[in-house]
């Protein structure tokens, strides 16, 4: 029985009772179906040139066995999306849905201009695989990368391993049924709900419409994670971006925790200390753990409270610190 959680007006599915959904078996393999991801299709002589302009990552990086994560900003170096870029069948930059036609609007006078075709792709479907045992259920004509951004094509799917043995799999789609049906028969199928909190535990956070714009990448920590190139020259939200990494005092670093709380939660609210006046953060992303628990991930001052509010809400929350 499937079931749907929402966050920030997005939809995360589960297949199984929370604590189960959540609980991976040692030396197991798992695959996830990930239908809030999309791809958009970036055409055109000059299109490593066109991203190259727009995008926080090095484009010149990217090759038929290496891909990037960016960034995409606007002219106050805030983030609109954060999304994967592959060269599979022409560059593909890999995002949630429900920002594709903004990404593709944001980018659309810059690509007319240099004569680049942006559109949303159906040849394939994304999912996502958790890696834990070379040995184990494995798709067709897939291996274990090891290297971070590295990828693997072929005339059935492209693979790229992000980090910490998770993998984004780009699956044409006449190739599905015989790739997610093995993981299904041995229960090693998951939904998007248990890959969010995955990627999340590891810092991986999401960008959703209401938060679209609200974020500078520093106070995100993607100067940490490989989303930013201080080398690669200019690109819109750039100057802003590079004075925060080399004149700006960093006071805000990218925190995750366990709260319990009854009220809903939602991305973008801002942390208070405990009388409600002085602001510490913002609630970046979260993942629901049953009975009230949450995992969250904060933007928050390096030295902060051990108890917050949370915009809009009366009763102070404890975060403790997870993992």
């Amino acid at each position: 029985m499937q079931q749907e959680h929402i966050i920030n007006q997005r939809s995360y599915i589960s297949t199984l009772p929370i604590t189960e959904e959540l609980h991976f078996e040692a030396n197991r393999n798992y695959l996830f179906e990930l239908p809030f991801l999309g791809g958009l299709t970036v055409r055109g002589d000059r299109d490593k040139e066109f991203l190259q302009g727009q995008l926080s990552c090095d484009i010149r990086q990217i090759t038929s066995t290496a891909m990037r994560q960016g960034a995409l900003c606007n002219l106050k170096g805030r983030i609109l999306a954060l999304l994967d870029v592959i060269d599979w069948d022409g560059l593909q930059l890999i995002l949630p849905k429900d920002l594709l036609l903004d990404t593709q609007k944001s980018l659309s006078t810059a690509a007319m201009l240099s004569r680049v075709k942006l559109e949303p792709t159906k040849a394939y479907q994304v999912y996502g695989l958790y890696l834990a045992n070379p040995n184990d259920e494995l798709p067709i004509h897939f291996h274990d990368l090891g290297e971070n951004y590295a990828v693997i094509q072929n005339d059935i799917l492209c693979g790229y391993h992000l980090s910490h043995h998770l993998y984004i799999l780009l699956i044409k789609n006449e190739e599905i049924a015989n790739i997610v049906e093995p993981f299904r028969k041995r229960g090693q199928l998951r939904g998007s709900f248990a890959w969010h909190y995955l990627q999340l535990s590891h810092k991986q956070v999401q960008i959703y419409p209401e938060t679209r714009g609200l974020f500078l990448p520093h106070r995100l920590d993607l100067h940490l994670s490989g989303y930013l190139s201080f080398d690669k020259g200019c690109y819109k939200g750039q100057e802003i971006i590079a004075r925060t990494h080399y004149r700006a005092k960093i006071k805000h670093g990218l925190r995750l925790f366990i709260i319990e709380n009854t009220a809903p939660l939602a991305a973008g609210k801002k942390l208070f200390e405990p009388s409600g006046q002085v602001e510490v953060g913002e609630l970046i992303d979260f993942s629901p753990l049953g009975n009230g628990r949450y995992l969250i991930a904060a933007s928050i001052l390096l030295e902060h409270p051990s108890h917050v509010c949370i915009e809009n809400q009366s009763s102070t929350v404890e975060l403790n610190p997870f993992g």
